[in-house]
């Protein structure tokens, strides 16, 4: 073979690797961005009236905005669902709260919960996002339904509020109330958390 041909097989390996490469990396884009439907959406808007009177509501903001004081400490969660997750716990001496963030993953969907607490790990107030997929997601044109609830832990009552931060006042909390507590349970019972 002449050296001009090993040459131009070269460029034209590069180009349709390159192709390839880039063909990848917007088609990961694309599904991510048409595959989601929000059955709720989980933006952080304004404080409505129920959510005012919930002071809990606050542990929220001030995490998200002094996060870089916590310490956190991450835990590998290999045996709570197909695909394995993760619990990071971020704690610090300057707050009377630790958060504890859980992801869970699996085939038909993912569940990501955090968990506010006091020091003694009463639950405060609780952020569930489940995404839940309509197939499998190694198979193509999955749609993910994101649905977020708030749990709060108030006055010795727990209130449910959905992701407009609005009360839930038709359902039963008690099964609710359970479904949390034990998913925590669960999660940590093996776990030995630094307070």
């Amino acid at each position: 073979m002449p050296f001009d041909d090993k040459k131009m097989i070269r460029i034209i390996l590069t180009i349709l690797v390159s192709i390839g490469l880039l063909s990848c990396s917007s088609k990961d884009s694309e599904t991510t961005n048409s595959t989601v439907e929000k059955s709720e959406t989980t933006k952080t808007v304004s404080l409505n009236a129920d959510s005012l009177a919930d002071k809990n509501f606050s542990l929220i903001e001030d995490f998200e905005k002094n996060k870089n004081t916590f310490r956190p400490d991450t835990f590998d969660l290999n045996n709570h669902s197909t695909d394995g997750g993760r619990l990071i716990a971020f704690h610090t001496k300057d707050k009377d709260y630790l958060v504890f963030d859980i992801w869970l993953f699996g085939e038909t969907g993912k569940i990501h919960s955090t968990y506010w607490t006091d020091r003694k790990l009463n639950f405060k107030i609780i952020k569930r996002t489940d995404f839940a997929y309509d197939k499998p997601y190694y198979e193509k044109g999955y749609k993910t339904t994101e649905t977020t609830e708030f749990y709060s832990y108030l006055d010795n009552s727990f209130v449910r509020y959905n992701s407009d931060k609005q009360e839930i006042k038709t359902s039963d909390n008690a099964e609710s109330e359970m479904k949390v507590k034990t998913f925590f349970v669960d999660i940590t019972k093996d776990i030995e958390i630094v307070k």
